[in-house]
């Protein structure tokens, strides 16, 4: 799009920004919520994220898996499985990540992934009106 002064390209650019604001959050919001929780389907993916957040510099990590448990103390309550990763560092010394933190890690971890992947396809969105919409140059 071309202009004649510069007051009428910033007003272009500062309409193009509110609109461009509303889709970005649009698109934050869909993929934090949609394409967030499609990560659990990666194999390995939890047990990175919840050791590269409680166990940063480890050289390994065993994953133990239990069976399902209740939740509350509820007999009609939900039941969940248990996870434990055990991280040995280089000195030797380890460090357990309980289930309620590989949960939170786990689970924080995705719909953060999902959110970045937004944040990522948004900020091209907001500098696009600088390329897209100029004063027309005079001859």
């Amino acid at each position: 799009m071309k202009l004649n002064s510069a007051r009428k390209v910033w007003i272009a650019r500062i309409i193009a920004w509110v609109i461009l604001g509303v889709l970005s959050c649009g698109i934050i919001f869909v993929t934090t919520f949609m394409l967030g929780p499609s990560f659990f389907a990666i194999p390995g993916l939890n047990d990175k994220i919840a050791v590269a957040l409680y166990c940063p510099g480890a050289e390994s990590a065993s994953v133990e898996e239990g069976t399902s448990t209740p939740t509350t103390t509820s007999p009609s309550g939900v039941y969940g499985h248990t996870v434990e990763v055990t991280c040995t560092f280089a000195d030797g010394s380890t460090r357990v990540i309980r289930n309620e933190e590989f949960a939170l890690a786990s689970i924080g971890g995705v719909f953060g992934l999902g959110g970045l992947c937004g944040v990522g396809i948004s900020i091209p969105l907001m500098v696009a009106p600088f390329f897209l919409i100029r004063r027309k140059r005079e001859n």
